[in-house]
């Protein structure tokens, strides 16, 4: 399985709930075009088997073994513009050249980060650690120009209503891969990561229902530590349709061996020596008289016991829990056979950050400055912390910016954020679920 940069960022995710002890979290990856969601659920990062490329009414159907992830058009540099009187963030984007007006680079669109800059968000001159100055000016021209004057709003609510449109799209990214995958999203941590993410991780957590945020260390290239945890793996299927009460265990066997043995087979040609190397299996499963099949993850234990009527109780939980019902009581049928062979590479080791008490330290305070916070009366004064000097145990409650060199992680009014032993901001968000 080629881990891409947003798998690596799931791979990523879920070497940090190994560290936390952590089952079940959200990755959620916004940049500068789109934001991403993919999902770890009881300590493994689920993938699939299948994909549509482009909308449903037009789109390439991918059966291949990939990361399930969601994406949608909404990034840093997503375009705002108004068409037929109504507000609208992406999926259009004004990358990175020209980039949102605020680079001073000669965009002229207003984007999604020329909307944070203008409530205060972002520090003008603090971005990228205070490489590059933003332009606030360039930015409030653009968004007045382009959807302020025209809805006929005060410049603040119009790029608050920027960031509300952009909440509510990224939402539906982290619902592609758990509501509609039979999950309660409430029962997840979002980890949020990219240069993006930790801008608009609480807003989405929100818009969700989400109790816990996390944001990594370093998360402008957390993609990178991710393929630091990849494991070698690979994929293979095999089309077997048969009914579930009628399959041979020894045909069962004969085909799993033949792809575990290819597998095998082709890490052993690699160049890289793996700690161990594991098998796991599944079926595509369907009711007798279905089209449409789910994957059932299978232990290897109901081979070895030749259980039928445990695969089938695995394949009723799947269904339910995907479509909230199943039928134990109708036949079910395979349509395919999977498994995954993987080479586990050995880890690097997971550092620790020096401890403080629950206030963070003089070098850690970076001064105040007004943020807008529409839904809690507009501007209010807003304490702003350097990542980089805050210790494991440190708290604090927002309004609160804590900024890094490539990202800003904001605390809305009520949220409460600790620094854990591995630097990881550990954010409560507030509100009721």
């Amino acid at each position: 399985m080629l881990e891409s940069g947003p798998a690596a960022g799931v791979i990523g995710t879920q070497a940090l709930c190994h560290t936390l002890a952590l089952e079940n979290a959200i990755a959620f990856d916004m940049g500068g075009t789109t934001a991403k969601a993919g999902v770890i659920y009881q300590g493994e990062a689920l993938t699939t088997g299948a994909a549509l490329l482009g909308g449903y009414e037009k789109a390439l159907p991918v059966q291949l073994a990939m990361m399930d992830i969601f994406e949608v058009g909404t990034g840093g540099g997503s375009i705002a513009r108004v068409e037929e009187g109504t507000l609208r963030v992406g999926p259009q984007s004004a990358g990175a050249q020209p980039g949102p007006a605020c680079y001073g680079l000669g965009g002229t669109e207003p984007t999604v980060t020329d909307a944070n800059l203008i409530l205060g968000r972002l520090g003008a001159d603090r971005f990228l650690g205070g490489e590059m100055r933003l332009d606030v000016a360039a930015a409030e021209r653009a968004l007045r120009a382009k959807v302020a004057e025209p809805l006929g709003l005060p410049l603040t609510t119009a790029a608050d209503g920027i960031l509300r449109i952009a909440a509510t799209a990224m939402s539906y990214a982290v619902k592609g891969v758990t509501t509609e995958r039979g999950f309660d999203v409430g029962d997840f941590a979002l980890v949020a990561y990219g240069g993006a993410g930790p801008l608009h991780a609480v807003q989405v957590a929100r818009e969700l229902g989400i109790r816990k945020v996390i944001v990594p260390g370093a998360p402008g290239v957390f993609s990178a530590f991710g393929i630091l945890f990849s494991d070698l793996r690979y994929d293979f299927v095999r089309t077997w349709f048969t009914r579930l009460d009628d399959a041979s265990f020894d045909e069962v066997e004969r085909i799993y061996g033949e792809l575990e043995t290819e597998g095998r087979t082709a890490i052993s040609s690699t160049s890289v020596t793996p700690r161990e190397v594991t098998v796991k299996r599944a079926a595509d499963m369907r009711y007798v008289g279905q089209e449409h099949a789910v994957t059932v993850d299978l232990p290897l234990e109901v081979f070895a016991r030749r259980d039928r009527e445990a695969i089938k109780r695995h394949f009723d939980a799947m269904h339910e829990r995907r479509y909230g019902t199943c039928a134990p009581d109708e036949r079910a049928e395979i349509v395919s056979l999977r498994t995954a062979v993987t080479g586990v590479m050995k880890k690097p080791p997971q550092e620790t950050i020096a401890a403080g008490g629950p206030a963070p330290g003089a070098a850690a305070f970076t001064g105040e400055r007004p943020v807008y916070f529409g839904e809690h009366g507009g501007f209010l004064a807003t304490r702003t912390y350097a990542r980089a000097a805050l210790l494991a145990g440190n708290r604090i409650e927002g309004p609160a910016l804590v900024e890094e060199h490539a990202s800003t992680t904001v605390l809305m009014p009520g949220d409460a954020l600790e620094v854990d032993r591995f630097g990881n901001l550990v954010i409560d968000v507030a509100g009721r679920r």
